[in-house]
């Protein structure tokens, strides 16, 4: 039994492409997870009183 190897179920794309998009994914999702813990963090400071 032959064995497919993951390269010939994607698509023929460049690996740069490919790279770019995962870094942009990872990026935005890095700044969107930092966004939410400082919204979550001052409206708890805020209802706190602290600030």
């Amino acid at each position: 039994m032959a064995r497919e190897s993951l390269a010939d179920k994607t698509p023929n794309q460049p690996e740069a492409k490919s790279l770019r998009c995962r870094l942009t994914w990872f990026a935005g999702l890095w700044f969107g997870g930092v966004t939410a813990l400082g919204v979550v963090g001052y409206t708890i400071r805020a209802w706190l009183g602290l600030s």
